[in-house]
């Protein structure tokens, strides 16, 4: 199975710099309540996943990952990148 089948969400932040020093429990406890709250999910598209039982994070080089999984399997993944200025 391909990873490129599993929805993406990349969401550029001006906290980018502050969330790289995060633990993953902070770091999760920022996506739950800025993005996966009810009143915030509707917000996005793609659309995460209301249902999922567990969370993987990343730390790349350009980005954290979030990955959701559901039963043992990935279901979504947010990153959250720099913004860029314009």
């Amino acid at each position: 199975m391909g990873t490129n089948k599993i929805p993406l969400l990349t969401l550029p932040t001006t906290d980018y710099v502050q969330m790289v020093g995060m633990s993953n429990a902070r770091l999760i406890g920022v996506l739950r309540s800025a993005v996966l709250t009810p009143e915030r999910i509707g917000r996005f598209s793609p659309r995460p996943p209301e249902e999922h039982d567990a969370y993987m994070v990343r730390h790349r080089s350009d980005c954290i990952e979030i990955h959701l999984y559901s039963e043992g399997a990935e279901v979504f993944h947010i990153r959250f990148v720099e913004a860029q200025e314009y």
